[in-house]
């Protein structure tokens, strides 16, 4: 589960440094598709400003393994929490694997 907690913390971290074109290559190609690099640091920013910026981030962890509806490439739903001046967020994941690479399928902006 190591691999899976990474993308996720890596994407998280490439989107907190404003690099979006590295978050972007986190995705499989179906997000991809349906979301620019653009889209997705615009969707962090916002986040970031309702925290008043971001101080850090926190431990990536993993919250489901298994769940309803769960795809073939499924491996797991990661949670990564995002430190800012006046409060916490965070970033839920869908990390898949697609030809032996773990990939980020899903995204939810904020605590769920």
């Amino acid at each position: 589960m190591q691999d899976v907690i990474e993308v996720g913390a890596e994407f998280v971290r490439a989107l907190a440094a404003g690099d979006a074109a590295a978050a972007h290559e986190k995705l499989t190609s179906q997000l991809a598709s349906d979301v620019t690099a653009d889209d997705l640091l615009a969707e962090f920013e916002a986040l970031a400003e309702d925290l008043g910026g971001v101080t850090g981030i926190g431990q990536a962890m993993v919250t489901l393994t298994e769940w309803p509806d769960m795809s073939e490439g499924d491996r797991a739903m990661v949670y990564v929490p995002i430190e800012g001046d006046t409060f916490s967020e965070a970033v839920t994941l869908k990390v898949s694997e697609i030809d032996n690479n773990f990939r980020v399928s899903s995204i939810e902006w904020g605590r769920p």
